[in-house]
């Protein structure tokens, strides 16, 4: 969305999670998110900064806000006018159309960035979150993260002031803008991943027992915490930490698909199904169940460029006579005719 076009969106998904919109406009919204996948990142974007307004104000249900109104929006638009964004409309009444009216803005100004700085010297930390799908979240430094499912954000409201410093839970990758002054960390599951300015993959999902770093460029130092042991990665290098047995170690990535979660790119070489169906999975977030007997001599060489799961399966149905049923997330193989 570009132009006007963020103020007609950035209304009508507002007037949606408001409660406010009309059976037409339900209509529109479900059309426009369903044209591209960015109109739904976006959408849930939006929908995750209203919720945390909500939350920040105290307002649940049909609750009465009980806020200054008057005072929060000059206070929005002050640090609006600063990023020369335009708030949408006058100062709004008290009441819950007021939180419509304040949630209408600060959808429309998200993209600028406004909104991470105003709610981080409001509540001090923010958090992003995944569920089913990925996302991206722009860090105050210029840096850039990129969320896998399932994963969780930190970032504190002290983030830049000495140093740049975050927390992990699930699957990211990285973009972190050079800044010698103030070293970059994420923390992720038992570990410190240090960097100046680099691009890599942090893996490290509660239930699994490793952590995996994988560096795309750069340098990164991998310290476990408490091991009084570090590791330096460069460019190519994997980093594993198994958690339960404070082992570290490092390796060259030889997993050329590490980040088709992200890209939607993969490429297999002469690959069994095994590693196939577990590249899938991490891509698409779906479940394989194989209920059939996997032929040793199995194999595929092909490549895939951001297409969607369906075409990717009748490749392999042409390929292997791979035969399967698929219902929800979950995909069972029912017979392999290679």
């Amino acid at each position: 969305m570009s132009g006007h076009n963020h103020i007609d969106e950035g209304l009508l998904i507002a007037r949606h999670l408001g409660g406010e919109a009309t059976a037409a406009e339900e209509e529109a919204l479900r059309k426009w998110m369903a044209m591209a996948p960015e109109n739904e990142q976006t959408y849930l974007k939006y929908k995750r900064v209203y919720e945390l307004t909500g939350k920040h104000y105290g307002l649940h249900g049909n609750e009465q806000l009980d806020i200054d109104v008057e005072k929060e929006w000059g206070r929005f638009v002050q640090e609006a006018e600063k990023r020369e964004i335009i708030p949408i409309g006058p100062p709004p009444q008290a009441g819950r159309r007021a939180w419509l009216r304040i949630a209408a803005a600060i959808l429309l100004a998200i993209v600028s960035g406004v909104v991470v700085n105003y709610f981080v010297s409001r509540q001090g930390t923010m958090s992003y979150t995944t569920a089913q799908n990925t996302d991206t979240v722009s860090l105050p430094d210029g840096s850039t993260v990129f969320l896998n499912r399932y994963s969780a954000l930190t970032v504190k409201g002290s983030f830049g002031e000495k140093e740049r410093r975050v927390e992990l839970r699930g699957e990211a990758f990285f973009e972190v803008s050079p800044d010698k002054q103030k070293p970059f960390t994420v923390e992720a599951g038992g570990a410190s991943i240090t960097v100046l300015g680099t691009s890599f993959n942090v893996q490290s999902y509660a239930q699994k027992n490793e952590l995996e770093v994988v560096v795309a460029t750069g340098v990164v130092r991998l310290a476990p915490t408490g091991m009084g042991q570090s590791v330096e990665l460069r460019a190519g290098d994997k980093g594993i930490l198994k958690k339960n047995e404070k082992e570290l170690t490092s390796n060259k990535n030889t997993d050329g698909n590490f980040l088709s979660w992200k890209t939607k790119h993969m490429a297999f070489d002469k690959a069994g199904l095994p590693s196939v169906l577990e590249t899938l999975q991490a891509t698409y977030g779906v479940e394989f169940v194989v209920l059939a007997d996997v032929p040793a001599e199995c194999a595929v060489t092909v490549t895939f460029d951001n297409q969607p799961l369906e075409s990717v399966l009748k490749v392999l149905q042409a390929t292997w006579g791979l035969t399967y049923r698929w219902e929800g997330n979950k995909i069972e193989i029912t017979g392999i005719g290679c």
